[in-house]
């Protein structure tokens, strides 16, 4: 996610349309800019399994990156093509993520499309984490995908987590909850999430990667290039990732209980 926030810091002065995946060693919570960690997160828990936390830069609660594929796409508000709005943008990327899980043989809706979800959600209040929101992709009624957004002055970066097993099913066990609440949790994640390998067991990561590659080529009028990280830029982010003022403003890696904020 550091690179992330360098292409975001460097991708006012360009055309390109920056889409990345990646997983994560060891596996990271990562919490919503606003979300306090020392009320949040188990940290006892955390050491224990060796599970990293992060705090991410865009907003919404807690996210356990543990065997999923995340997802980025970042650009320069110049590029109208890409949407003028949050609104805009989730659907556009949407369309693009649906028609990349297509050409691997998962048939998906957006949460829109889907209404016996949406009763269900105004009858029930689930957890931020567990709910559905704006375009967010659905197959069978359970939730696949989840993404956020941050647009700043000069550009946009929108990222989600795509669950490849259910392991992001223990994300429970890693909250400051009851042990009755985290037990509730997890049978709703059960009930209302579902992984790549439920859906299409013989699916590989390489092939959905490439698929869903294919799916943004095919709805986003730009030419596909692929490309590796500089020296220059990897030497860049390994800085920011390690400079003291970076790690200070947002959290990483970090398994010291921060002071509790208002």
């Amino acid at each position: 996610m550091t690179a992330d926030l360098y292409l975001l810091a460097h991708c006012r002065e360009t055309e390109t349309v920056f889409i990345r995946f990646y997983g994560w060693s060891p596996p990271a919570i990562s919490l919503g800019y606003r979300e306090n960690p020392a009320s949040t997160l188990d940290f006892d828990a955390l050491r224990k399994d060796k599970v990293d936390w992060i705090r991410r830069a865009t907003g919404g609660r807690a996210v356990l990156h543990w065997e999923d594929i995340t997802y980025s796409v970042i650009f320069s508000r110049a590029i109208a093509a890409m949407g003028n709005s949050v609104s805009r943008t989730y659907n556009l990327i949407c369309r693009c993520l649906q028609e990349g899980l297509k050409r691997c043989g998962v048939t998906s809706t957006s949460h829109n499309s889907a209404p016996d979800i949406a009763r269900e959600r105004s009858a029930v209040r689930l957890p931020c984490f567990l709910a559905p929101n704006r375009d967010e992709i659905m197959v069978d009624g359970k939730k696949l995908v989840g993404s956020a957004q941050k647009r700043t002055a000069d550009a946009v970066l929108q990222h989600g987590s795509i669950p490849w097993t259910g392991a992001y099913r223990r994300l429970p066990d890693y909250l400051a909850l009851a042990q009755q609440k985290r037990e509730s949790q997890k049978r709703l994640l059960a009930r209302k999430c579902t992984s790549i390998r439920e859906i299409a067991p013989g699916s590989s990561q390489n092939k959905v990667i490439d698929s869903l590659i294919e799916g943004f080529c095919a709805v986003l009028p730009f030419e596909y290039d692929e490309k590796a990280w500089t020296e220059n830029e990897k030497k860049e982010i390994k800085e920011k990732c390690a400079g003291s003022t970076f790690l200070n403003k947002w959290k990483l890696s970090s398994h010291d209980i921060p002071e509790k904020t208002e």
